[in-house]
């Protein structure tokens, strides 16, 4: 066992299980992990959150290998998410409704909110569809991330992508990704007033000081 590994354990079945309670997770969808120096812990296959055990979290080495468990089938996109984005520490992933249907509709989602701009960016990009699990996924999702300087996506036709400096934060940027596509469905064919672009990036710079716990 890693250092620190039983801690990250349990840190995660309570994540997991908090995500499952308040609808985030739904049924065996969606997948969640956390970094662990060069490793990481990650969802097991077509997991049922209520019912998971800290030892049921599989462990791989950030090269791809499996050391410990089966992991989730959409493994790939969080090894390419922790490669490509040193300050990552958690990645969320879930099948949420309003993220799926604004990814349907629009390549980025303007974000109306503080907190929405403080956790995700200037916007919430979408990427284009590429099939559950494939290599291609992962590189699509984590290279726009990169690029567009967001610390989430949405996935089209399949849900959003989450990151975080710890799982506090990847959820509630799972949270906030799922709300500002709420937010955009509700306000699409109007005219919703946007905070200022200065103030949009005043607040993405803050936020780099400002951590969760």
């Amino acid at each position: 066992m890693l250092p620190d590994e039983a801690a990250a354990r349990r840190e995660l079945l309570r994540f997991v299980r908090r995500g499952a309670r308040e609808g985030v997770l739904r049924g065996t969808f969606g997948n969640v992990s956390v970094r662990i120096g060069a490793h990481l812990l990650i969802t097991p296959t077509a997991s049922d959150y209520l019912r998971l055990r800290a030892g049921d979290f599989a462990r791989v080495r950030l090269d791809g290998q499996v050391e410990d468990g089966n992991p989730s089938s959409e493994l790939g996109l969080h090894l390419a998410i922790y490669r490509s984005m040193a300050q990552v520490e958690a990645v969320w992933h879930d099948h949420a409704a309003y993220g799926v249907a604004a990814a349907l509709l629009t390549d980025a989602v303007p974000i109306f909110t503080g907190e929405g701009h403080g956790l995700i960016g200037i916007d919430l990009p979408v990427a284009r569809y590429r099939p559950a699990g494939s290599q291609e996924l992962a590189q699509e999702a984590a290279e726009l991330m990169v690029t567009r300087r967001a610390s989430a996506c949405l996935l089209r036709n399949h849900g959003l992508c989450a990151t975080g400096r710890n799982l506090m934060e990847a959820y509630s940027c799972a949270i906030a990704a799922d709300e500002a596509a709420q937010h955009f469905l509700l306000t699409r064919g109007l005219e919703p007033a946007a905070l200022p672009q200065e103030e949009k990036e005043r607040i993405r710079r803050d936020f780099t000081g400002y951590h969760m716990h």
